[in-house]
């Protein structure tokens, strides 16, 4: 399926998604490459109708961007059908860097977006509502902060240096 016609199937369902242009040709890999924003609050749907309606079977990935200085998140999700041509979509949404952003899980269609959702929440502190397991899954519970929020502050603990719990120094490590 080319580019225009599964943007025109995507609009038909949903009149709000916005084709997103990349500014930069260097970060576009083809011309078969769709970029869609959407409103949150239409991510698990967006995502039910390339799945069921549209046979985009897998989900290869999703991620968050920290855009501090315009206070916003921006998820992003990589699906694609596997079925000849090989078709791929990025659909984007928004979120507020406030309070505790969330969306809509799809962890219920795709498999792969349990630990990515799961990854995303310890990694950037966004929520995912619906969340089959909804904890940490690289951070242990009660990690203080969201690592990957450009705003982030480590602060040194017991784990940072090895000599400060016992352990002999590494002879050329700091």
């Amino acid at each position: 399926m080319d580019k225009i016609t599964l943007l025109e199937q995507v609009r038909a369902q949903f009149p709000d998604v916005m084709e997103v242009v990349s500014p930069d040709p260097k970060f576009v890999r083809g011309n078969d490459e769709l970029q869609v924003k959407v409103p949150s609050s239409s991510v698990s749907d967006i995502a039910s109708f390339l799945k069921k309606t549209l046979k985009f079977d897998f989900l290869n990935f999703m991620t968050a961007v920290d855009y501090v200085k315009e206070n916003r998140f921006e998820l992003v999700y990589h699906f694609m059908s596997s079925s000849e041509p090989v078709t791929q979509i990025f659909v984007k949404t928004d979120l507020p860097r406030e309070g505790e952003p969330s969306v809509p899980s799809i962890a219920p269609l795709y498999a792969s977006a349990d630990w990515q959702e799961r990854e995303t929440y310890d990694l950037f502190g966004i929520r995912f509502d619906g969340h089959p397991n909804h904890k940490r899954i690289l951070l242990w519970e009660g990690y203080p902060g969201w690592p990957l929020r450009k705003d982030y502050v480590h602060v040194q603990d017991k784990y940072d240096n090895g000599s400060e719990i016992g352990l002999p120094k590494i002879p050329g490590v700091k």
